[in-house]
């Protein structure tokens, strides 16, 4: 395969085998570019699977960029809810308001000025300019550094480095289908050239795969350690009414709706006798001591509410693993 024909193969792939995704619709310029802006901030460290039910209902309950700008934060946290990373939906709200004031309601054309957005960073940047605007960008996401670890068969650390995976990504070479052919070549990492079982047979780079010469799939990965911590969390119930917080603990869930809990060290919660849970999180295992208690301890972030009005809060997936492991 001569590397010109590299696009051409990927392309035409594409063409014949690319997922039918709602943000891949033909639609106007302008809504393209509000599509991409909306998958792209719910696909950052979630799969294309979990991310279609909610990019659905979010796009009917806001449907351009002005209707998202306009809306409040809780109204658009209520709709993020289930996804995780609530401060996407912040950034995404703060920066449909940022494009409406300052860009005409347009996506910006330069790297520069889109980093500047809240939560757009290298990748998204990439992504939205190749997927939006057609720029030559190969956005560098988990699924075309797979690809690229096995066409050169790289092993070492120093190999699978972001750098020198960065300097790999050259063997694309570019297409003026700069949208299809970023999308073509993820589409790839994710249907064909999977983590555990790749399908060889329906690649089109397998004359250009090392790892396919040499039978060897094995990807290597940067070893990546979720710290554990521990908590105990105080679940005060008074004539079916619960207590609960707004969170200040944890930045990342600002203001969404917590049980009381407190940090403790590995001891006391290996030697509690009270009802224990697990909850992994992205950025951390979370260990959980549930304590019961019938006294009411209000203070000025207390809400104390019923099990009908608990829905109308956001609550983290903790705090509703929590809530369901004493409701049964």
């Amino acid at each position: 395969m001569r590397e010109s024909n590299i696009p051409n193969k990927i392309l035409k792939w594409y063409d014949n085998n690319k997922r039918s995704l709602p943000w891949r619709k033909k639609t106007s310029t302008k809504n393209r570019e509000y599509y991409t802006l909306v998958s792209e901030f719910m696909l950052q460290q979630t799969q294309v699977k979990t991310v279609v039910p909610f990019f659905e209902k979010f796009i009917k309950n806001f449907p351009n960029l002005k209707s998202l700008a306009h809306s409040n934060e809780q109204r658009v946290l209520k709709n993020w809810e289930g996804l995780g990373y609530y401060s996407r939906a912040r950034n995404l709200r703060k920066t449909a308001n940022i494009l409406l004031k300052d860009f005409n309601g347009s996506l910006p054309k330069n790297i520069e000025k889109l980093k500047l957005l809240p939560g757009i960073g290298e990748y998204t940047s990439r992504s939205i300019l190749a997927i939006a605007h057609n720029k030559p960008y190969i956005p560098m996401d988990g699924n075309v550094e797979r690809i690229l670890k096995r066409i050169y068969l790289l092993k070492k650390e120093k190999e699978i480095s972001k750098e020198n995976l960065i300097k790999k990504k050259s063997f694309f070479y570019y297409s003026k289908r700069s949208s299809d052919y970023a999308q073509a070549i993820m589409e790839i990492g994710a249907l064909v050239c999977k983590p555990a079982l790749p399908l060889c047979n329906i690649c089109p780079l397998t004359l250009k795969c090392k790892a396919y010469k040499k039978k060897d799939f094995l990807i290597k990965s940067k070893n990546k350690f979720n710290k554990t911590k521990y908590f105990e969390a105080n679940v005060y119930v008074h004539k079916n009414k619960y207590l609960f917080i707004k969170n200040k603990k944890f930045n990342f869930l600002k203001n969404l709706v917590i049980f009381p809990m407190n940090e403790i060290n590995k001891n006391k919660f290996k030697y509690s006798l009270n009802q224990k849970i697990n909850v992994k999180m992205s950025n951390m295992n979370m260990k959980i001591i549930i304590n019961k208690n019938n006294k009411i301890k209000m203070t000025r972030e207390s809400l104390l509410l019923d099990r009908s009005n608990i829905k109308k809060y956001i609550l983290p997936s903790f705090t509703k693993k929590i809530f369901n492991s004493i409701s049964r």
